[in-house]
């Protein structure tokens, strides 16, 4: 465990230690003011002649306000992160990997925070699919993509999940061994994830196919691609694995 964990598991067991964490509870406990607004980034922190305020876009959803505050509060309680005001937007929010160190560092806080690493442990079985990381995020009231960041860092299997956008591949993210590399910048027509883009409602689609639909080094391998739409974004995210290893 790292030192940004360490002051997360610190802030968890001193002022919510049940499991699902009380980000409201804590701000509270800190005098850190929540204001709700109409603000361009997802959220910023503001720390000023003794007042602490976190001011969060409004049109946020629950569970996203939830994460949001959580990374907050790593700001707030990493104490290299000293300056006065941070601004977080939404794509410092997501698994890209081109962040500045000090957003890498508040997004591990919040995960560490909202699902410690022990526990969802004890949560998740290992292996990455639709129902499982439906299940760790009800269990700790996080949301869907929140709980499958998390699953890809303590998966005990190799895959990939990818997230595409108007059919553009936005973000990847795989587990330490996967040996396949995406580089292609929209999802193939051959792919489930095209399909779910013509969709109006909530769809899971599985299906096997061979890898070159995703990976230029697939060679002969195989994958099995489980894909799911979220229409309101949007947006489908795929989860990837070499059929072999199944």
């Amino acid at each position: 465990m790292n030192k940004i964990q360490s002051l997360a598991k610190e802030m968890k067991l001193f002022f919510s230690p049940e499991i699902v964490t009380d980000v409201y509870g804590i701000c509270k406990q800190f005098g850190i003011e929540i204001i709700e607004a109409p603000i361009k980034a997802d959220a910023y922190l503001e720390c000023e002649n003794g007042n602490s305020y976190i001011v969060l876009k409004e049109s946020l959803n629950d569970n996203r306000k939830k994460f949001t505050i959580a990374h907050e509060l790593g700001h707030f309680y990493i104490p290299w992160h000293s300056e006065l005001m941070f601004g977080c937007d939404i794509k410092e929010m997501d698994f890209k990997n081109e962040y500045a160190p000090r957003e890498k560092e508040a997004n591990l806080f919040a995960a560490e925070l909202l699902m410690p690493t022990e526990e969802f442990r004890n949560n998740f079985g290992g292996k990455i699919s639709y129902s499982t990381v439906s299940r760790v995020a009800n269990i700790f009231e996080v949301s869907f993509q929140a709980a499958l960041n998390r699953c890809i860092d303590l998966a005990k299997e190799d895959c990939i999940v990818v997230c595409s956008i108007d059919r553009r591949i936005k973000w990847f993210k795989a587990t330490e061994d996967f040996p396949l590399f995406i580089n292609r910048k929209r999802v193939s027509e051959l792919s489930g994830a095209d399909e779910l883009f013509d969709l109006q409602t909530f769809q899971i689609k599985t299906i096997e196919e061979p890898g070159y639909i995703w990976f230029s080094d697939a060679d002969d391998k195989d994958v099995v691609e489980e894909s799911i739409a979220f229409p309101n974004y949007n947006e489908v995210i795929s989860i990837i694995h070499l059929k072999d290893e199944l």
